[in-house]
């Protein structure tokens, strides 16, 4: 790669996360504006303004990733991304969000009126931006040496099979690592108003029956994540383990990467330690989903 084509890269990057700041500060300025601010700030680490220049470079750098290693383009590859950014960024966390308003411990900190606000923003965000950054990029026009889009090749039997697992794994990892990267910090165990008896298995039987509905909840969830994995893994060129990278990051920075900003109703050692718990259990789940899902003649 020449020197001049490297630069032009970056500079279409630096392009890119600049569009993603102000995109952002237009769709979340628009509908949170009156959001009070978060009184513990100050006492972060990094300032809002750099935890904010920071999630804009990660997202950036990740959906670049796709983008530009996408077997589509323009308003094809647009709406793929549209789907898979509004889905992994902001639906996602927010639907679970909604669920946990049945849940007292957990309704308590986050204003229900907000949820809806969040999910209109990210919206927002993902319809002005994703075309803008597809467009910057240089993905804009038809490749005519662009492989047609291909997904793994399986039987209705097989599919079945491999949802059901990946579904139910999804459900292990999240409350696995819920337990042992979360709830046993004295910080997340005090903001949820709950206790830490111990070991994983009495905390398992513990939820079980405060929210004996969580765990199916969460399975419909990893059907769910599973199905923005495959999107990814249909649209992407590349090896089998580039995909792999490619969704467990996705799954790991994108969802994750939020949680730098401060913000009133999470404190940052609660958010440090959630960001810890579900980027490392999301990268090794969008990893599992594409190594389950990859065609049999795979190396």
């Amino acid at each position: 790669m020449s020197v001049t084509r490297l630069l032009l890269g970056g500079l279409r990057l630096a392009a890119a996360g600049a569009a993603y700041l102000v995109c952002s500060s237009v769709a979340y300025g628009l509908l949170l504006s009156n959001v009070p601010s978060d009184p513990t700030a100050s006492a972060a680490p990094l300032s809002p303004a750099l935890a904010f220049l920071l999630v804009a470079g990660l997202t950036t750098a990740v959906m670049a990733w796709l983008i530009l290693r996408s077997r589509s383009s323009g308003w094809r590859l647009a709406g793929t991304m549209i789907v898979v950014f509004y889905g992994v960024q902001t639906f996602m966390p927010q639907v679970e969000s909604l669920i946990f308003q049945y849940s007292p411990g957990f309704a308590s900190h986050l204003p229900v009126a907000i949820v809806p606000r969040l999910l209109a923003a990210g919206l927002i965000l993902a319809c002005l931006w994703v075309p803008l950054t597809v467009r910057l990029l240089g993905r804009w026009k038809p490749d005519a040496t662009a492989e047609a889009s291909s997904g793994p090749a399986l039987t209705v039997l097989d599919q079945k099979w491999k949802l059901l697992v990946a579904s139910v794994s999804y459900a292990v990892l999240y409350f696995t690592f819920g337990y042992y990267v979360a709830w046993r910090n004295p910080a997340v165990t005090a903001y949820y108003q709950g206790t830490d008896p111990g070991s994983f298995g009495p905390s398992l039987l513990n939820m079980l029956r405060e929210t004996p509905w969580l765990p199916p909840v969460q399975v419909v969830r990893g059907l769910l994540w599973t199905g923005l994995g495959l999107t990814v893994v249909r649209t992407l060129k590349g090896s089998v383990v580039e995909k792999a990278l490619a969704v467990g990051v996705l799954f790991a920075v994108v969802m994750s990467a939020g949680l730098l900003l401060p913000n009133p109703y999470m404190p940052h050692a609660v958010r440090m330690a959630h960001l810890l718990e579900t980027a490392s259990s999301d990268f090794l789940f969008g990893c599992l989903v594409v190594w389950l899902f990859r065609p049999k003649t795979a190396v």
